[in-house]
């Protein structure tokens, strides 16, 4: 809340005193000072900047950058030159700009300080690298916007294919640069100030869902980085669980309806709860099995894809119910070299000698050739087998759909322009993208539904949907769980590593990961056939 006023405080003051200054330099209609982009365009003439530098406001961290030039441009219109006075005029802009627009001892010189036909004024080695630094966060603020993003790999969901720790750029052209919403906003930072813990970003400007064209579409099987769907409402105390799962958990244990839980949660004092927009939402990044228009369906742990076998990546992870042998035994060893991983028992009824573990087919196939197990057989739950008494599956509707991530769909992802019939069974699939994605009220009445106050018996959607999975498919929280990923959520796609480190490793030497420097993403992780990915 301080913040919120600090920077009201501040834009207020550079409006007030930008009235003062074009009332003085008698601009016609001094209230555009008022009015952003008219204000912008009046500010360009008086220091003699092109007139598209306005649109720079709209691009976050850029627009931060764009200002501090604008005023000190200014200031040196009103012959005030020094590092220290552009400084001062920067930082305490809510005074210094009204002072020289209603002051009488202030006379506006012309662009940069200089009458016309006189020599621009010479620079210290101070403002030198003060410039050159600036221009370097802004090349870079732009270049992050709509060239590419360096990502770092938090979370195993995409084991063994891209691993904790890689870091990655994350190309923001292929599928065409995204325009911000939220242009105003700290560059540098995602959604929240480090230090400060507040809010990177004002919504004072809004912007829609537009992107620069691109080379491609997203593909299936393509590594996709994305603003995760759910992340629309986040409580700051508890992040890891999506607040949605969290209502649902609430729900269940304080036996109350879904509605009840959601009041119980924002009364309670303990829990500081925040919406934010799509392109401030947590980057996850998945693979793209499925694109719009696609029948997706998982049946025994198989994927499919329009009724075909889905791309099986090379290194997915299984789980594999394993028996060991009378008086056999798995050795930490064995159990490393097979990179086996999630080792339990924890299932009912499972004796001592059998347990569920994640390993790769060919992993599975060497622990065979040990001689050490009676059994070894992918582990899947059985269709219809909640895996919690909670909805914790898409489309989070235990009334309507006993899926789990093993027996799943089938599901019809919405493509632009495609039309679905609204009923009781199938309109749970498409609610939240009707109304949270797409923007619209959905009531029921009577048996019969009403979209924005209007009865429908269908709904044609207005963009393109996506399904993204982990390759660690047994341990990533994915669309299996909420569902699709609207194309204006979509950041772009996964480019190639450029770093890669093993945290458990002994050296700092053994901490990299040599063979996985500058290894391109898309060549040696996607499919070759085509129709894995037509």
């Amino acid at each position: 809340m301080i913040l919120l006023f600090i920077i009201l405080f501040y834009m207020i003051g550079i409006r007030i005193g930008t009235y003062g200054i074009f009332k003085k330099l008698g601009v016609n209609d001094p209230w555009k000072a008022f009015v952003p982009v008219l204000c912008s365009l009046e500010w360009q003439k008086i220091i003699d900047r092109p007139s598209w530098w306005t649109w720079m406001t709209f691009i976050p961290g850029v627009n931060l950058f764009y200002i501090a030039s604008q005023i000190t441009d200014m200031s040196s219109a009103f012959r005030r030159h020094s590092f220290w006075e552009h400084f001062t005029a920067v930082v305490f802009a809510p005074f210094f700009l009204p002072y020289i627009g209603f002051s009488a001892n202030e006379k506006y010189i012309g662009p940069g300080g200089v009458k016309p036909g006189q020599p621009p004024l010479p620079r210290t080695a101070v403002r030198e690298w003060a410039d050159a630094i600036v221009f370097a966060v802004v090349a870079a603020t732009l270049i992050r916007i709509f060239v590419a993003e360096a990502y770092m790999i938090p979370t195993p969901s995409m084991e063994k294919t891209l691993l904790v720790g890689d870091f990655l750029f994350v190309s923001k052209f292929h599928y065409g640069a995204r325009v911000p919403n939220t242009p105003l906003a700290m560059p540098f930072v995602h959604h929240t100030i480090p230090v400060l813990n507040c809010k990177s970003y004002v919504e004072w400007i809004k912007l829609p869902y537009k992107t620069l064209p691109g080379f491609e579409h997203v593909k299936r099987n393509d590594m996709v980085v994305f603003n995760f769907p759910a992340g629309d409402t986040v409580v700051l105390e508890n992040q890891g669980p999506s607040y949605y799962d969290l209502v649902r958990s609430l729900a269940y244990q304080a036996h109350v309806d879904y509605n009840t839980a959601r009041q119980m949660m924002w009364s309670d004092e303990s829990m500081h709860i925040t919406a934010r927009p799509v392109d401030k939402r947590e980057n996850y990044i998945k693979r793209c099995v499925a694109i719009p228009g696609d029948k997706l369906e998982v049946k025994n742990g198989v994927l499919f894809i329009n009724d075909q076998p889905a791309y099986v990546p090379e290194n997915l992870y299984t789980p594999y119910t394993v028996v060991l042998k009378d008086g056999a035994g798995l050795s930490d060893e064995v159990v490393n070299n097979l990179q086996m991983d999630n080792i339990s028992n924890r299932f009912t009824g499972m004796p001592a000698n059998h347990f569920v573990a994640l390993m790769t087919k060919k992993n599975a196939q060497a622990l065979r050739e040990m001689g050490l197990t009676k059994l070894d057989t992918p582990f899947y739950y059985g269709a219809g087998t909640l895996m919690e008494p909670i909805a914790n599956i898409f489309p989070n509707d235990l009334q309507r759909y006993h899926w789990n991530v093993d027996n799943f769909g089938p599901v019809y992802l919405p493509k632009k322009g495609t039309t679905v019939q609204l009923n009781d069974s199938i309109y749970p699939q498409y609610d939240r993208a009707i109304r949270v994605y797409e923007n619209n009220t959905v009531e029921k009445k009577d048996g019969k539904f009403y979209i924005n106050g209007k009865q429908a018996d269908s709904y044609t959607f207005k963009m393109d949907y996506y399904w993204m999975m982990g390759d660690n498919r047994h341990n990533s929280q994915d669309s299996r769980y909420w569902g699709f990923v609207p194309e204006d959520h979509i950041v772009g796609k996964a480019w190639f590593i450029w770093m890669s480190l093993d945290s458990n490793a002994g050296s700092i030497f053994d901490k990299i990961r040599w063979s996985r420097l500058f290894t391109s993403i898309h060549n040696k992780w996607a499919p070759t056939d085509k129709k894995y990915t037509e």
